[in-house]
């Protein structure tokens, strides 16, 4: 599954304060605990592992602020490398301070791996801790435990299986809630036979590329088309042959639109397109193009193979009127237009320049004779 960025911002975040205490518990080692110029040594090198760490968690965060629509590939990665570098520094940080109490932190990357459904690495994780406190010891990496240091040891691998099994199930819980969120949004922004996105959905994403278009000054064109004699179509082979064309079209629509462009079912047999970034003669050749797109395609219906054309209404958003009311009302006119001169063809609404209006000269004024 892949993880969404608003989980890896709070992972993140987790990260920043996580660092902090890591550095915190430097320095208080440095004022009460060290003696020695080796412990010195191994406290500095701790904090200045813990400052490169939160460097580079302030990086990915800022890297995810300013690309928003960052590829799921890169958070995958990052949903990785996180608890792995948090596993890492906490592993250093026992070796070089001799603290026990730092195999209990190392909880925190195994749970962060367990969120976000790695729990391959959250195994690999416990198996390396495993590895490190048997190894530790013999090869005098620090110092021996005591015998009642072993006996707290001992006390933290119960609780640590506990925690970990906790983990299992809470980031099982937590991924099992979110796919059904996602797949819940997915249906109440899609359009169940097309597989576009429904009329809501269309509308909010309309007013978000219309404020887009205003903040950055940039082009934005929709276009509205509907299937031409539809109704005749549906009566001659019957309404499920209606809805195979209606699913056909959409799925025709979906794969030769760009990447930017955003496709909706707007209802019945029209649909829509909003073209982002977009004058009103680049949206004219396109809907030109998918117009005739439509015109060479077969329909396979179960009996009988069809054509079929398509009208179209283009409109480029006016800044003297940018509301998404007046694009829609230009695109409908324009479409309008299209039926009204013989269907299968692409017409566009012309931007209206604003009207000006004129002051009327006041008529002179007479004074009165005696």
């Amino acid at each position: 599954m892949m993880i969404q960025q608003g989980y890896l911002k709070q992972g993140l975040r987790l990260n920043r304060h996580f660092g902090y205490v890591f550095l915190l518990y430097a320095v208080l080692m440095e004022v009460l605990l060290t003696h020695s110029i080796l412990g010195h040594v191994r406290v500095g090198l701790l904090s200045v592992i813990t400052i490169g760490a939160l460097l580079a968690n302030e990086a990915a965060l800022r890297l995810l602020k300013r690309f928003p629509s960052t590829e799921p590939l890169f958070i995958e990665k990052i949903s990785v490398l996180m608890p792995t570098a948090s596993f890492i520094l906490i592993t250093l940080g026992y070796l070089l301070t001799s603290q026990l109490g730092a195999v209990l932190l190392l909880m925190v990357p195994v749970l962060q791996a367990q969120f976000f459904g790695h729990n391959r690495l959250a195994l690999m994780m416990v198996s390396a801790l495993a590895a490190i406190c048997l190894l530790s010891f013999p090869l005098n990496f620090v110092q021996p435990l005591a015998p009642q240091q072993w006996n707290t040891f001992l006390q933290f691998v119960p609780l640590f299986l506990l925690l970990f099994h906790y983990g299992h199930i809470v980031s099982g819980t937590v991924r099992t809630t979110t796919s059904q969120l996602m797949r819940l949004q997915s249906l109440a922004a899609t359009d169940g036979l097309t597989g576009l996105i429904n009329r809501r959905q269309f509308n909010h994403q309309l007013h978000a590329e219309i404020a887009r278009a205003r903040r950055h000054n940039l082009p934005l064109s929709l276009a509205l088309f509907d299937i031409d004699n539809f109704k005749k179509l549906n009566d001659v082979y019957g309404h499920p042959a209606g809805d195979r064309i209606l699913k056909e079209l959409g799925h025709l629509i979906a794969l030769n639109v760009r990447e930017s462009d955003i496709s909706a079912r707007y209802g019945g047999e029209e649909f829509a397109l909003i073209l982002p970034e977009t004058r009103l003669t680049e949206a004219t050749e396109i809907l030109e193009r998918l117009r005739a797109m439509v015109e060479q395609t077969v329909f396979c219906l179960p009996d009988n193979p069809l054509t079929l054309t398509i009208s179209v209404g283009v409109a480029q958003l006016d800044f003297d009127h940018p509301t998404s009311f007046e694009l829609v009302e230009k695109s409908d006119a324009a479409l309008y237009e299209a039926k009204r001169q013989g269907k299968n063809c692409v017409k566009y609404g012309v931007i209206t320049p604003p009207k000006i209006q004129l002051s009327q000269p006041r008529p002179a004024s007479t004074t009165p004779t005696a």
